[in-house]
C-alpha cells in the first residue's frame, strides 16, 4: 500500500488566519485525543459492565503505575515535536532528518527500557500502593499485559508527534480511529463473548496499540516529503539527541513527577477500599476526555509557538497566544459545564454501584469548575516549550502539581481525613500552577530570546 505525501493535509501555522488555523490543525487534534482516551477508556468501561467492579478497579488501579513510567519518555515526544517544528519552519533539511530519525531511535530504545521495568517492578509497586488483596492478582495480570505493548506505544506516540509538527494533525486521528475500533471489538470480543477479564482487556490494547504504530511507521516512512523516514537510518544523531533531550527531558520529568504525586494520591485511595478505586477510576477516564480536550489547544498551541519561533516571527507568535487562551477558555467552560450536569450518568456508564457512583459524581464535580485554569496553563507552558525553554515550565509544574499538592493533602487530610480532601486538592493546585506559568511567561527569562 502506497501512502502519498499531499501538502494539503500540512497546516503552515507561520501564514493566513491564526483563528482559521490554529482551529483547522487543533480539531483532529481533539478527534484524536477523545480516540485515545476512549480506548483507553474501553477497557475499564467494558470489563465493569462484564466482568464486574473488582476487575474494573484492578484495570483503574495500574493507571498512576503506568503512567509514572511512561511520563518521562513521552516527554521526550513533546522534546523531538518541539525540534521538528523548529526545524521544519526553518527549512532545515539535513536537521531536520537526523531529528526525525533520532526521534524513532528513542522511541524504540524508551519503549523497551519501559518493558523491562513495567514487568519487573508491577508486583512491588502494586505493593506500594496497598492494592486490595482481592484485586492484586488482576492487577498484575493487567499491568503485565499492558506493558508488553511500550515499544508500539511509544512508536505511535513519537510519530504522531512528528506529523502533528509538520502540520498533519490528520492522518494520526485517522490511524488512532482504526486502532480505537480495533480495541473496542477485541474487548467485546475477549471480555464479554470469551470471558477473559482483565487478561481480555489487556490483549486487545497491545493489539491496537501495534496496529497504530505499524500505521504511522508506514506513513513516514512512504511519504516523499522532506520529513520521511527511512527505516535503516534510524539511529542516535548526537545533535539532534541533545536538543530534543534539552527539551524532552524537563518535559518528561514533569510529567513523570506528576505521575508519581498521582501514585501517592492513588495509594491514599485505595486505603478506602474497591468502590473508591472503582469510582475514582471511572472519573479518571472522564476526566481524561476533558483534559484530551484541553490538551489538542495546547498541542496545537506549542506546534504553532514553535513554527513561528523557528520562522522568527514574533509579533504572530504573541497573537497567537491570546487566540489560544480564548479558545481553551470557552473550551474548558462547556466540558467542565457537561462534566458537571452529566457526572451521575457518565459515572454509571462505567458501573452501576450506587457507592461507586457517589464517589465517581462527587469527584467529578468537584473538579468541573477548575478546568479553565488547567486550560491556560496547558497553553502558556506549551507556548513557553515552543521557543525551546522547558525547564521552568517543567519547575513550575513539579511544585504546583506535585510538591504543593502533596504538601497540600498532608496537612488537609489531618485536618479532615476524608477522601473529598483528596478531590479538592486537584483544582487548588491547579489555579497555583496557572498563575506560576502565566507569571513566567510575562516576566520570564525565555522572553530575552525571543526578541
Amino acid at each position: 500500500m502506497k501512502l502519498k505525501y499531499n501538502e494539503k493535509r500540512h497546516v503552515n501555522l507561520t501564514e493566513g488566519s491564526i483563528v482559521s488555523g490554529i482551529i483547522y490543525f487543533a480539531i483532529p487534534l481533539l478527534l484524536s485525543n477523545f480516540l485515545q482516551q476512549l480506548y483507553n477508556t474501553a477497557d475499564l468501561m467494558i470489563v465493569g459492565q462484564f466482568a464486574g467492579k473488582d476487575p474494573m478497579a484492578a484495570v483503574g488501579a495500574t493507571a498512576p503505575i503506568a503512567n509514572l513510567l511512561i511520563g518521562l519518555f513521552i516527554g521526550l515526544t513533546t522534546g523531538a515535536s518541539v525540534v521538528v517544528s523548529q526545524l521544519f519552519g526553518a527549512m532545515d533539511r539535513i536537521r531536520l532528518k537526523r531529528a526525525i530519525h533520532t526521534a524513532y531511535a528513542i522511541a524504540i530504545a524508551g519503549g523497551a527500557i519501559i518493558s523491562i521495568l513495567g514487568i519487573t517492578l508491577s508486583p512491588w509497586m502494586l505493593g506500594l500502593l496497598n492494592t486490595p488483596a482481592s484485586i492484586m492478582d488482576k492487577s498484575l495480570e493487567y499491568m503485565r499485559i499492558f506493558f508488553i505493548g511500550m515499544i508500539p506505544l511509544l512508536v505511535y506516540n513519537m510519530g504522531a508527534s512528528i506529523l502533528r509538527s509538520v502540520g498533519d494533525s490528520r492522518r494520526p486521528f485517522n490511524f488512532l480511529l482504526v486502532a480505537a475500533l480495533v480495541n473496542i471489538v477485541l474487548d467485546l470480543v475477549l471480555v464479554a463473548f470469551f470471558k477473559m477479564s482483565v487478561v481480555g482487556a489487556g490483549l486487545a490494547t497491545v493489539t491496537a496499540q501495534v496496529v497504530s504504530a505499524v500505521l504511522v511507521t508506514l506513513n513516514l516512512s512512504q511519504t516523499t516529503a522532506i520529513f520521511k523516514l527511512d527505516l535503516k537510518e534510524i539511529k542516535f544523531y548526537r545533535e539532534s539527541l541533545s536538543t530534543i533531550f534539552k527539551i524532552g527531558i524537563p518535559t518528561g520529568i514533569s510529567t513523570a513527577v506528576i505521575s508519581f504525586s498521582n501514585v501517592v494520591i492513588q495509594g491514599m485511595i485505595n486505603v478506602y477500599g474497591a468502590n473508591a478505586i472503582a469510582g475514582a477510576a471511572a472519573e479518571s477516564r472522564i476526566d481524561g476526555f476533558i483534559f484530551m480536550g484541553l490538551d489538542a489547544i495546547a498541542l496545537g498551541a506549542t506546534t504553532f509557538a514553535a513554527q513561528n519561533y523557528g520562522a522568527g516571527k514574533m509579533d504572530r507568535f504573541r497573537s497567537g497566544l491570546k487566540v489560544t487562551l480564548g479558545m481553551v477558555a470557552v473550551e474548558s467552560i462547556v466540558l467542565g459545564l457537561i462534566g458537571y450536569i452529566f457526572a451521575e450518568p457518565l459515572i454509571t456508564i462505567f458501573n452501576g454501584d450506587p457507592e461507586v457512583v457517589d464517589i465517581g459524581v462527587r469527584f467529578l464535580r468537584t473538579l468541573s469548575w477548575a478546568y479553565v485554569f488547567l486550560g491556560a496553563n496547558q497553553v502558556i507552558g506549551g507556548f513557553i516549550r515552543g521557543t525551546g525553554e522547558a525547564v521552568m515550565p517543567m519547575a513550575i509544574s513539579v511544585f504546583g502539581m506535585c510538591i504543593f499538592r502533596l504538601i497540600l493533602l498532608y496537612f488537609g487530610m489531618k485536618v479532615n481525613n476524608s477522601i473529598d480532601t483528596i478531590f479538592i486538592s486537584y483544582p487548588i493546585t491547579w489555579i497555583v500552577t496557572g498563575a506560576g506559568t502565566g507569571l513566567y511567561y510575562k516576566f520570564g527569562n525565555w522572553r530575552v530570546k525571543g526578541q
